[in-house]
């Protein structure tokens, strides 16, 4: 059994319509038009082979395909397909249209599950659109720890608070109907484009992975005041230096705690950004990456950072603020989130069967996957990104013929979850 490459083709040049930034990359934000009409092609497709369609309170959307088991916990398996302004056409969007194909597939060779199997389909999985604390909203209200308190709170680039968005397209939420029982998702199941170079680099197929890296976020500032270039250098108070320092400390620091956790200052938003006047506000944004659940009890990242702003101010007597990114009910960083190793010995045997290359990859951004590792057996799937691994631009690209690949993988797979005994 097999998927079809020239579908998948089709499903994915159909979507690359649903954007409001024609010719400049697929901006297709929650609760757009562009979003009502990428679901509306989906419910159709999904209908047009049989499936019960139906929406839990969030707006998620399923195709539900009945097995043998009644009242059985279901096999799910989609992604997303919202996308960051100005994205690619791959993102979230390849795996949607590899579950629509897989489902496609199971339906005209008819295949008979055992246990129920159900497509999702997310349109809040990219925090671009209401901030970086609030993407994977989808997966977050399955598991339950999505809140009204962030519906109400957080706004997209148009100053709507999620809930204003919510409602102006149609959907009132309920979180209580989106929250799914424990032990009512036997998989679940995500493939995805790499959004890096490993798989183009080394000329691989398929990418499996066994743990996606925790992430924590935090944004640090220091306030000076400004002054010409002309000003004294016994007088000046240059936010820019503490910036500086702190950045080289971080650094540091990280380094010592080992191959477990890595670190960084990416971004310096110096005002005013000039060199005729000193800096009287400087604004940094630190990454950091945890790669075992060990480092992330052992440190303590907020205190980490908190003793070296205190440190750096004190020396330089200049006030410094912290904001901590972070999800509700959601530490700061997260731990990595686990695969479920005996899917991923089984993938490495699909692949094998097919012919396809393979090898295991443990970095990556954030994924719905990431979310349901604690609540079920959940598996990643990767297909290559060419372009050096660009994404999130309009410069992202993924072979059709990568897709259909991974199609084919995650059909096998799905097959093999959804017998009796699995």
């Amino acid at each position: 059994m097999e998927t079809k490459l020239n579908r998948i083709k089709e499903d994915l040049e159909e979507f690359m319509k649903y954007t409001s930034t024609p010719g400049k990359g697929i901006t297709r934000s929650s609760y757009s038009k562009e979003d009502t009409l990428a679901k509306n092609y989906l419910i159709n497709e999904m209908k047009k082979i049989g499936l019960t369609v139906y929406e839990d309170g969030l707006g998620t959307l399923f195709g539900r395909k009945e097995g043998t088991l009644k009242d059985a916990p279901v096999v799910m398996f989609g992604s997303h397909y919202d996308s960051v302004v100005n994205g690619g056409a791959f993102d979230g969007q390849a795996g949607t249209i590899s579950a629509l194909e897989v489902m496609r597939t199971l339906v005209e060779n008819n295949y008979q599950n055992d246990y129920p199997l159900e497509l999702i389909c997310m349109n809040a999985e990219e925090g671009a659109t209401f901030g970086p604390s609030t993407g994977v909203s989808n997966s977050r209200a399955m598991v339950g720890t999505l809140t009204y308190e962030e519906l109400n709170t957080v706004k997209n680039r148009f100053g709507q608070t999620k809930l204003e968005a919510m409602k102006e397209y149609g959907l009132v939420p309920d979180l209580e109907k989106a929250k799914r029982a424990p032990g009512s998702i036997k998989n679940f199941v995500e493939l995805h484009v790499e959004q890096g170079p490993v798989l183009d680099r080394e000329n691989i197929e398929i990418g499996l992975i066994s743990y996606l890296a925790g992430i924590g976020r935090y944004t640090f500032r220091f306030h000076g005041l400004t002054a010409d270039s002309t000003a004294p250098m016994s007088s000046r108070k240059d936010a820019l230096v503490p910036a500086s320092e702190f950045v080289v400390r971080f650094n540091e620091e990280i380094n010592k705690l080992g191959d477990e956790v890595t670190g960084m200052v990416g971004r310096l938003d110096v005002t005013p950004n000039s060199n005729q006047f000193v800096p009287e506000l400087v604004e940094g944004k630190i990454e950091i990456r945890t790669f075992s659940r060990e480092i992330c009890e052992k440190i303590n990242f907020k205190e980490l950072i908190v003793n070296l702003l205190e440190s750096i101010s004190t020396k330089y007597d200049m006030k410094y603020e912290l904001e901590e990114i972070r999800r509700v009910n959601y530490p700061n960083p997260t731990p990595p989130s686990i695969m479920c190793a005996k899917n991923v010995k089984k993938m490495e045997s699909i692949c094998d069967e097919l012919g396809y290359s393979h090898v295991i990859i443990n970095n990556g951004t954030g994924h719905d996957s990431m979310i349901m590792t604690d609540f079920c057996d959940t598996n990643m799937i990767y297909v290559p990104s060419r372009n050096n691994g660009v994404s999130h631009c309009p410069e992202e690209w993924t072979d059709f013929e990568d897709i259909h690949k991974g199609a084919n993988v995650l059909l096998h797979l799905i097959m093999d979850l959804s017998k009796k005994g699995d």
